[in-house]
């Protein structure tokens, strides 16, 4: 793909320069990838590619339902949802979501149980610490001492410490960092998909936050912060996906340090209304006695992801969720 120049036409198409629209968020992105430890891009690889195996086919669609607040068409999806939204994804599917194994076992614990026999104890490590992880909210207090970030924890409200070299180069005081927090050597981490917002999504966040853990509370009067965000590590992208939040958009997406994941959902929302209407149209042609046009379906790529082109088995009038490794 040709390199995008600063004064080109931004490729998002919204008429705008490229240093005036996209450009900021994709530097932060080259720089995640580029600071990416290669035992852990291995790691990623690997969990991305066991967590879209057909035994998971049913946890994945389900949990994409969750994570996006609806029942959408993942015909294409691919092409629908950023890269870096899908990715987060991702990481809290495989991290938090409880599977429909007999124990509702994490993917990354069967992962480790049944994966890494052959791994050395580096990477045993670093998977680990990773399954111990929890979502979590932090405000940056300071600028950053060469890959470390003092933040404060909203939620668990203590001060710290973080290394995260992309967002160490890119956050500024005052800023909000929303990703998986992990201890790994002693240092305390945030994992490679960390967001960054900034600080006026506080109030509205904690507040959103705290109802959510005192409902949880109400049945579970025991609980701690790190138990409730790793049953409900999806809340975060909940309040960017709700109506509490949309005030505060124009703060964040193209020509801003900040991404915004509701362009992603707007986007799977639109797609699925076209491929319900498209269903419309090859029902109303077979019921005339007109063959059905034949469609494949690509499923949900990350890296260390094959693409698997499925045929669709039947149409439906609602929006279907298409997942890889499993025929429809």
């Amino acid at each position: 793909m040709p390199k995008v120049g600063r004064n080109d036409p931004c490729p998002c198409g919204s008429g705008r320069k490229y240093k005036n629209c996209c450009m900021r968020q994709d530097r932060l992105s080259e720089s995640r990838e580029l600071n990416t430890q290669d035992a852990e891009s291995f790691l990623l690889n690997n969990l991305y590619n066991f967590a879209q195996s057909p035994r998971f086919g049913r946890d994945l669609a389900e949990a994409f339902s969750v994570y996006w607040s609806g029942i959408y068409d993942l015909q294409g999806v691919g092409q629908v949802v950023a890269q870096d939204d899908m990715q987060r994804m991702m990481e809290w599917f495989i991290h938090d979501y409880h599977t429909s194994t007999d124990d509702r076992r994490y993917v990354i614990d069967l992962f480790i149980e049944t994966q890494t026999k052959e791994y050395p104890q580096e990477a045993l490590q670093i998977l680990q610490a990773w399954s111990q992880s929890t979502m979590g909210a932090f405000r940056v207090q300071d600028f950053a001492e060469g890959d470390r970030l003092p933040v404060y924890d909203l939620f668990r409200q203590e001060p710290m410490e973080i290394y995260n070299s992309a967002l160490a180069r890119n956050a500024q005081r005052g800023d909000l960092l929303v990703g998986r927090l992990f201890e790994l050597g002693g240092v305390k981490r945030l994992s490679t998909m960390a967001m960054l917002l900034p600080g006026e999504y506080e109030p509205g966040l904690l507040e959103y936050g705290q109802n959510a853990y005192d409902n949880y509370r109400s049945e579970h009067y025991q609980a701690t912060w790190d138990e409730f965000l790793r049953e409900y590590g999806y809340i975060f992208n909940a309040y960017l996906l709700s109506s509490k939040a949309e005030a505060l958009r124009s703060l964040i997406g193209p020509g801003t340090r900040f991404h915004d994941p509701a362009i992603s959902r707007d986007k799977l929302r639109e797609h699925t209304r076209r491929r319900v209407q498209e269903r419309q149209a090859e029902q109303e042609e077979a019921r005339r006695g007109r063959p059905a046009e034949h469609r494949t379906t690509s499923g949900i790529v990350l890296p260390g992801a094959t693409n698997r082109e499925q045929q669709s088995e039947q149409e439906q009038d609602k929006p279907q969720i298409l997942i890889p490794g499993r025929d429809f």
